[in-house]
């Protein structure tokens, strides 16, 4: 029994730690930033895999190097929560209508 504990133990953390990945890679998407002034922290928005992340700098620090924040969430550096505490208004969409281009007036 105890040499098969022996053997368990080194596979159980081997495919523990191959299931996690640092790298986000290009699978992550910046959505926008909010600044909150009364708290002075500046919220970050992204989706990674289609699910909402955030991250909070205190300080605003970042708030000026957007495109070192967004290189650290994909080198998979930057501690990103789940769900956005502080909501991106959608971009809207333009709707084109076909019958406008053929209205005389």
């Amino acid at each position: 029994m105890r040499s098969f504990l022996i053997r368990l133990v080194p596979v159980t953390l081997f495919v523990v730690l191959a299931s996690f990945r640092a790298d986000q890679g290009d699978n992550v998407e910046f959505v926008c930033m909010k600044t909150h002034k009364a708290s002075n922290t500046c919220h970050f928005n992204f989706v990674v895999d289609g699910a909402k992340y955030r991250y909070v700098d205190m300080g605003c620090k970042f708030s000026k190097k957007l495109d070192e924040v967004v290189k650290k969430a994909k080198e998979g550096t930057l501690f990103l929560a789940r769900e956005w505490k502080i909501e991106c208004p959608q971009p809207k969409e333009k709707k084109t209508d076909a019958g406008d281009s053929t209205k005389s007036f």
